[in-house]
């Protein structure tokens, strides 16, 4: 097949109405891929005439980092069909950097890899904008978590005060304030959660003990139980942050004196195992039952349902499923949470 019909093949597929740039390459004598054809987006999106990039070797638009991990096994792979989408950042001729997730099939001639195609998506755009973003939250998130902080204090001194109305008042303001801290907290969280850190393992029988202690830590008048499975087995060390959700929300929604949260574990197949976390409370609301369920962010507005996100995106992101049981009698609800086994040494998701 020449590179001019494989080129006219990608360019008819509608994924190529999308802005991707293709690129055909072949390995020079030295083994290293060499451009032997690209389609127009390439060459005007880096802004170089045709004739300097084809012949020219791949690495040579790469930015160094990128260069050095295309030239370290990225190729071979690509032509063993052994490739996923990977990012990769090329230079324009003026200097200025395109950010793209790349994707790279292996060509083929008479059934043998003769090199590579690759198509770029560029993603400049995107990601410039999730850098603002993420330097405004950042900064909006430090400002408010101060300014509540000096709210907070605000609140504490005027519930000294001898007026019953001023000290209602300060109690009111107080709850408020917490409430928006406790949110920042959770902003904080859901932000480390996304960030691209290796997912560790962790004992199953450790977290439950450390969810136990924390949530009790929290809640001085609320009682955790826990139920370890026979036997002790890895999972997802980001369980952690789903138990201690779930005890939290039991714990503050209960109307007792002394409220209880139970958690009960189990190898419920060779590869899963299923975790009941069970409540006195009133059940949980439907608008948050649509979080957990659906993921919806309307709830989000009124701040109600943020942790439950939490909970859900964190179950799914480690490949783990989760379902809601009310009791038959409305004195409580039962989350439960399946998760994947992990090898001890490392984590899945």
């Amino acid at each position: 097949m020449d590179t001019g019909r494989l080129i006219q093949e990608v360019e008819d597929d509608p994924f190529a109405y999308l802005p991707v740039m293709v690129v055909v390459s072949r390995p020079d004598e030295d083994g290293v891929p060499v451009i032997e054809d690209c389609n127009d987006r390439f060459v005007e999106r880096l802004g170089y005439d045709r004739e300097a990039v084809v012949g020219t070797r791949v690495a040579e638009f790469y930015t160094a980092e990128s260069a050095a991990e295309h030239l370290d096994g990225a190729y071979e792979r690509a032509r063993d069909g052994d490739y996923d989408r990977e990012e990769r950042d090329l230079v324009t001729d003026d200097g200025s950097v395109v950010s793209t997730v790349v994707r790279a099939t292996p060509r083929r001639v008479d059934g043998e890899a003769v090199g590579t195609v690759g198509v770029f998506v560029d993603v400049t755009r995107q990601k410039l904008r999730e850098q603002h973003v993420n330097v405004l939250n950042r900064v909006m998130r430090h400002n408010i978590r101060n300014d509540l902080n000096v709210l907070h204090g605000h609140a504490e001194m005027l519930a000294e005060h001898d007026d019953d109305d001023v000290v209602e008042s300060a109690r009111v303001v107080g709850r408020t304030v917490e409430r928006w801290l406790s949110l920042t907290e959770k902003a904080t969280e859901i932000e480390r959660l996304f960030e691209e850190t290796p997912d560790r393992s962790a004992s199953l029988r450790d977290l439950l003990r450390e969810t136990q202690t924390a949530v009790e830590l929290g809640w001085p008048a609320a009682t955790v139980g826990v139920e370890p499975p026979s036997e002790d087995v890895h999972v997802s060390e980001r369980l952690a942050v789903v138990l201690e959700e779930l005890c939290e929300n039991g714990v503050k929604h209960a109307d007792v004196e002394r409220p209880a949260v139970r958690v009960d574990a189990a190898r419920v197949e060779e590869e899963w195992v299923e975790l009941r976390v069970t409540d006195e409370g009133p059940g949980i609301p439907d608008h948050e039952r649509t979080v957990l369920r659906n993921g919806e962010e309307t709830a989000l507005v009124h701040g109600s349902g943020m942790g439950l996100w939490l909970v859900r995106t964190v179950v799914r992101r480690i490949g783990g499923r989760l379902r809601v049981r009310d009791a038959p009698d409305g004195s409580g609800s039962t989350v439960v949470v399946s998760v994947p086994v992990v090898d001890p040494d490392g984590a899945d998701g």
